[in-house]
């Protein structure tokens, strides 16, 4: 039993991230988040939902930029 506790407690103490791992997630879901717009606007037909994906894809393009400098800063450290 004093075992598997300890082993058990090894393993919650390596699965805890770190903050670059958390900003890491974000953006991996900021990269699929851009590829699911870029697909949306390969099937809108409206003008004014085309210009509206187009500006939140813009900004998820703006928060990946930001995001990668982020992990870069942190990597270094």
């Amino acid at each position: 039993m004093f075992i598997l506790q300890k082993d058990v407690q090894k393993e919650a103490t390596t699965l805890k991230k770190n903050a670059r791992g958390y900003v890491q997630d974000s953006f991996h879901s900021l990269q699929e988040a851009k590829h699911c717009l870029e697909d949306a606007l390969q099937t809108v037909e409206e003008d004014f939902n085309r210009a509206r994906i187009e500006q939140s894809l813009y900004a998820v393009e703006q928060a990946l930029q930001r995001c990668d400098y982020t992990v870069h800063i942190l990597e270094q450290e």
